[in-house]
């Protein structure tokens, strides 16, 4: 029942984008993040003419944060490559993300070079494209990823409520 709700939810949230504003959501109708979780698609940017690939899993609420994970890929330098855990603290509801966009400031924790710990900047866009912008910044520079993201129904594994 409390997926039925949820993709029922997400159906009516996320068909608009955003919102229009005759209709009036309540709180009780206002949907939580425990119902849904982030996705970025894969991305890259440059560094002078070296590729640089960002990978992220699916990003899921956990204590106020979204959770996930990382992998950084630098072919001509795989020394540089990374992959770690990021946390995101969520300073808004799904339907302000959706409406108004905004901006999580959290932390990459690399799982690869040990107590390395990185600043991440998402903006999120949300119009036609859902465009989120990514800063990642460490010791030696800051890459800059542009990809796109969605918001999708947390499937919740089983027997859990």
């Amino acid at each position: 029942m409390r997926l039925f709700l949820a993709s029922f939810i997400a159906l009516v949230v996320f068909s608009q984008a955003p919102l229009a504003a005759s209709v009036k959501v309540n709180s009780k109708a206002d949907p939580t993040w425990e119902d849904f979780a982030f996705v970025i698609e894969d991305s890259r940017c440059f560094v002078g003419i070296a590729p640089v690939y960002l990978t992220v899993t699916k990003l899921t609420p956990q204590d106020g944060n979204l959770i996930g994970y990382y992998e950084i890929k630098v072919p001509l330098k795989t020394s540089k490559n990374d992959r770690g855990k990021i946390v995101l603290p969520l300073d808004f509801t799904v339907k302000n993300m959706n409406a108004k966009g905004g901006v999580l400031k959290g932390k990459a924790h690399s799982e690869v070079k040990e107590g390395i710990i990185n600043d991440i900047v998402c903006k999120i866009i949300p119009q036609k494209d859902q465009t989120i912008k990514l800063a990642i910044t460490t010791k030696d520079r800051t890459l800059k990823f542009v990809s796109r993201y969605s918001i999708i129904v947390n499937e919740k594994p089983k027997g859990e409520s």
